[in-house]
């Protein structure tokens, strides 16, 4: 994006880990108190603060998507195991460790993967729990947004009693290789999970195209590891990932293959390519929103995100509504992950961007990444309410409960690499752009 600074690569196809490159030098987190100060100026009055914990009022996703007290009276997530599939998750966080089942947790990094850390590595034993610790950040932050328990610590999750299982599959150097993302998920059906989410694309394709042999062998693999938990009863979250493109209406593919490094090739791609695991059959696709209802703020899609899935959710879009990076989503990060110790210099230029409370650490990140756990905690609600309820009957309320939103005025792509040519459909209720619309936990848990 024009005018920012990429942190890392490749697990930034779900999470957009850049900001504007004026930053210099190095600080602290700020404390929770001056946060909620920022967010108090910038949100109070605008959105209803949805919980009690001490960085509430910056959750304005949890806002739009009703998330609240009234919601929570009706269900929390007790009973439902969620899978993170992610770079694992902080085995010390106060706001994560509580709801965590380290028992089922598993790190399925491999001593073939050429960017793992050793510590990462299992090959496969789940008795290596020291193994599923995330040493990138970016699981936790997702573990964070789905069922951060309200403790009196932080923000609250959408599913605040939800289990979360930890499914690492994705390394400290950011890549999420497909067969290991296969091996998680033929775990998680055989542990008969409730929900997986997977903020993230399979390496080292974007697109894995049916007249290449080699695409179509990965592709097969991770379909088959897809189909087993969903016959399992797991249903299956994505994201649309940040390239701007629509997933109904592929154009081209510049990034791919993203490893080895520098051996990317561009290629035209059709609809016989597909993204994975965003476009397998029955996981649901959601795409990412900024702070939707804040005053002026109309574009509503957030400005990475790519479309053409089936909902919705709040992702974060540094600076598009408030002019700040509290645009972003607040959530909970490990303190000496390669995210919070590449952003914490940055809170000079933008406070926030790292925050820390009674010893806890979280950071303020956009990306589609942090759309997909919204929806996920809202399966979480709807599966305790319904536990009968097949993952495509879960699927068909997430949809049927969405709040419905228009495709922004006189929309035009926003850059030259902006392949949402146009946003499309409306009639229904449904939009290329939004899906079938905004997931809504409120309506979700009245169903």
């Amino acid at each position: 994006m024009s005018g920012r600074r990429v942190l890392t690569a490749a697990i930034v196809a779900a999470t957009v880990l850049a900001i504007p490159s004026a930053a210099q030098g190095s600080t602290e987190a700020i404390p929770a108190p001056q946060e909620v100060g920022i967010c108090e100026d910038l949100f109070g009055g605008v959105y209803p603060v949805t919980n009690p914990e001490p960085l509430a009022v910056c959750q304005w996703g949890m806002a739009i998507i009703g998330a609240d007290a009234d919601t929570r009276v009706r269900a929390t997530g007790q009973g439902v195991t969620v899978g993170v599939l992610d770079s694992g998750i902080d085995l010390t966080h106060p706001d994560i460790v509580p709801n965590l089942d380290l028992d089922l947790s598993c790190s399925f990094i491999t001593s073939a993967d050429p960017v793992a850390d050793p510590s990462e590595v299992a090959n496969g034993d789940c008795s290596n729990k020291g193994a599923v610790q995330d040493l990138f950040g970016h699981g936790t932050h997702v573990a964070s947004i789905i069922g951060s328990p309200i403790n009196g610590v932080g923000v609250a999750g959408v599913a605040p009693e939800v289990t979360l299982v930890a499914l690492k599959a994705c390394s400290v150097g950011g890549f999420c290789f497909i067969d290991e993302v296969a091996a998680a998920l033929r775990y998680a059906g055989d542990q008969q999970l409730d929900v997986v989410n997977m903020s993230l694309f399979a390496d080292p394709f974007l697109y894995y195209c049916g007249n290449d042999a080699e695409q179509r062998a990965m592709l097969r693999d991770l379909q088959q590891a897809a189909r087993y938990a969903q016959q399992q009863g797991v249903l299956l979250v994505s994201t649309t990932g940040n390239q701007q493109i629509d997933l109904r209406h592929p154009v081209l593919d510049t990034i791919s293959p993203d490893f080895p490094p520098n051996s990317a090739v561009e290629r035209e791609v059709h609809n016989n390519c597909r993204i994975a695991p965003a476009e397998l059959p029955g996981v649901v696709t959601v795409s990412a929103t900024g702070p939707v209802g804040y005053p002026d703020y109309t574009m509503n899609i957030a400005d990475y995100s790519s479309v053409g899935g089936d909902l919705a959710a709040p992702g974060g879009d540094y600076f598009s509504a408030t002019g700040t990076v509290q645009d972003a989503v607040l959530a909970a990060v490990p303190p000496n992950s390669v995210i919070f110790e590449g952003f914490d210099p940055l809170n000079a230029v933008f406070p926030g961007i790292t925050v820390i409370d009674q010893g806890a650490t979280y950071a303020s990140l956009n990306g589609t990444s942090m759309a997909s756990p919204h929806t996920a905690g809202v399966a979480a609600l709807i599966i305790e309410l319904h536990p009968n309820w097949s993952p495509s009957a879960v699927a068909s309320a997430l949809k049927r409960s969405a709040t419905p939103m228009s495709c922004p005025p006189n929309w035009e792509p926003l850059n030259p690499a902006d392949e949402r040519f146009r946003c499309y459909g409306g009639s229904d209720g449904h939009t290329s752009f939004f899906g079938h619309g905004l997931v809504n936990a409120d309506a979700a848990t009245q169903l």
